[in-house]
């Protein structure tokens, strides 16, 4: 594979040297900005690996974990058990390949393993965006701009986590990348291979296929032709596969995670059925809900759970950091439209990739997965790429009027500034205190010691601790989609059953382990006992009430900091050996 030739336009009349040194000079900075911040992100994450960056990581330490075991997570065999399966929402590819690198590196700690993994899927998306950028333009700008704002698209909850959003970004860009490759055989049947690929990594990212599939359509018939039948043969083999291997897979992957109460777009709707914008945006009633819950939860500094109220604040947010990058491509688009040409080779496919992933993320944005990060992650990179490759033509167009060069000139300059300041100041990253350390400390501390003289009910902040310890974890932060409500609706559902037919069984294990949790409860067979402040949410484990109902006791409340969010942990003993344990924690 070779790279493209640069440019051999120079724009050297009409001061385009001068503007074009202006430009490297600011990109020195932005490129002194971003060392800064990447030091400052990778200090914050690997600063204390063995305590969780986001309420679901434990999830996919704990599917790399049962790879490293040769297990199979997704087979029948989960109904069976004494204990259920634990709940996999998330696609297995990210874990796959950090249990790869465990035995490749075995003496490296596997929970810092998968920030390593995670960070270098960050860097490797911002240097393919990067190339892009820097084969289609004249100075550093773009290029240096474009590798800060794809490390900024891959935030979630204080940038690099152990999710499979990182390789995500990595393979969306990759095939952007791919796309602008010349000379590369069989272009169309790899980028149908990845956009498969994507549908087992994070699920949402699949929407790729359909700008694919729109770009080829338009721009070479034949090249559609050979991705739509190359793309339709891969999906339908894999499903068929996995259909085979793991009967679960799909169950876990697409019904169950319809089931989140609270966090899905439509957790009370039957599964594809909530896609009713045009209803929502002519019902005067729905939009004054909506106006009232954006009005309220501002007021309150809070966050709506879900739906429109949510989408909109993330709009507001994500437009009060990117105004002028939108300003940007909006101003490229408009230009071309009006010179009937493209901007840059390849320039349609981010237009229609943006138009298809925003027409997405009205029904993806209304799900409270993570702040802003839908949009960040799907939306922003096509976004990035397009804007600053864009601006830097129009300022060193030698033909376009000095007016309008200089109004580029400053539109450039404030996509670079204003973005940067805005990056920093609303991406935050996280570092822990000694304070929060010494918290974190303790908690572990606690279950250490209980830990040894009975069982220990976990709940998801604490689930490495489980998972390093070889215990059994069953909340690791992807079960809550499992409740009865949702069961009865599957009940219900002659399309759930047809698509899903291991979908009851499975979830009613779990409401039998539930039940065995309860009564375990009354006769305190366990040592610990954690509640969380969710509780209120339907679905969740054992509630503070239902301890506190049981016998047990409060032994502590320990605010756990997790960088965007911080949660309450209730611990809760039984009277006879609390005092124990508390003089061998050190508590008394």
């Amino acid at each position: 594979m070779i790279f493209n030739s640069r440019s051999t336009n120079t724009n050297n009349t009409a001061g385009g040297m001068r503007r074009r040194l202006v430009l490297n000079i600011i990109a020195f900075a932005v490129i002194l900005y971003t060392l800064f911040f990447i030091i400052a992100i990778c200090r914050s994450s690997f600063g204390s690996t063995h305590i969780p960056n986001e309420y679901r990581e434990p999830a996919n330490f704990d599917l790399t974990l049962a790879f490293i075991r040769g297990e199979n997570p997704y087979s029948l065999e989960a109904l069976t058990g004494e204990a259920p399966g634990t709940v996999f929402q998330y696609g297995p590819l990210f874990s796959l390949i950090v249990a790869g690198l465990h035995f490749i590196l075995p003496f490296v700690d596997i929970f810092v393993l998968h920030y390593i993994f995670a960070l270098i899927c960050v860097l490797s998306a911002a240097v393919m965006a990067t190339v892009i950028a820097y084969e289609k333009t004249e100075t550093f700008l773009p290029s240096a701009c474009v590798f800060l704002f794809t490390i900024a698209c891959t935030w979630r909850y204080g940038y690099i986590n152990a999710v499979p959003d990182t390789l995500g970004i990595t393979l969306l860009v990759l095939i952007f990348f791919i796309e602008t490759r010349k000379k590369i055989y069989g272009k169309e049947y790899i980028e149908a291979t990845l956009a498969v690929i994507l549908l087992y990594t994070k699920q949402y990212f699949i929407i790729i296929a359909v700008s694919l599939f729109i770009y080829k359509l338009m721009t070479d018939r034949k090249a559609w032709l050979k991705l739509t039948v190359s793309g339709i043969l891969i999906l339908t083999a894999s499903i068929a596969i996995v259909n085979v291997t793991c009967p679960l897979y799909f169950t876990y992957t697409l019904l169950i995670v319809h089931g989140i109460s609270g966090q899905s777009v439509a957790s009370t709707q039957p599964l594809f059925s909530d896609i009713r914008l045009m209803r929502n945006l002519l019902n005067t009633d729905a939009l004054k809900s909506v106006q009232y819950n954006v009005q309220y939860v501002s007021a309150e500094n809070a966050l709506p759970p879900t739906g429109w109220a949510f989408e909109i604040l993330q709009l507001r947010s994500l437009a009060g950091i990117f105004f002028f990058v939108f300003l940007g491509m909006i101003a490229g688009i408009a230009k071309a439209f009006i010179q009937r040409m493209p901007r840059f080779d390849g320039s349609r496919f981010y237009v229609i990739h943006s138009a298809v992933a925003f027409a997405a993320l009205l029904f993806l944005g209304q799900n409270d997965g993570a702040w802003l990060s839908y949009y960040l992650q799907l939306l922003m990179p096509s976004v990035v790429i397009y804007a600053f490759i864009s601006a830097e033509k129009d300022v060193l167009d030698a033909k376009m009027a000095r007016v309008f060069r200089w109004a580029y000139s400053a539109l450039l300059i404030l996509m670079v500034m204003f973005t940067t300041y805005k990056v920093d100041s609303r991406l935050s990253y996280y570092d822990k205190s000694r304070e929060q350390l010494a918290i974190w400390d303790k908690a572990y501390k606690y279950c250490e010691a209980y830990a040894s003289t009975g069982e220990v009910l976990y709940r998801a902040p604490l689930g490495i601790n489980a998972l390093s310890s070889g215990r059994y974890l069953y909340d690791n932060g992807h079960e809550m989609a499992i409740h009865q409500p949702f069961l009865d609706e599957y009940d219900s559902s002659d399309f759930y059953q047809r698509l899903f037919p291991y979908g009851g069984a499975l979830m009613e294990s779990h409401e039998k382990y539930r039940e065995e949790m309860r009564r375990k409860l009354k006769q305190h067979e366990y040592s610990l006992v954690m509640t969380t402040d969710t509780d209120d949410v339907p679905g969740e484990l054992i509630s503070a009430s239902e301890a506190e109902a049981a016998g047990y006791v409060k032994l502590d409340t320990l605010t756990l900091d997790m960088g965007w969010a911080s949660y309450d942990v209730d611990f809760w003993v039984t009277t006879d050996g609390s005092k124990i344990v508390l003089e061998a924690t050190g508590t008394v």
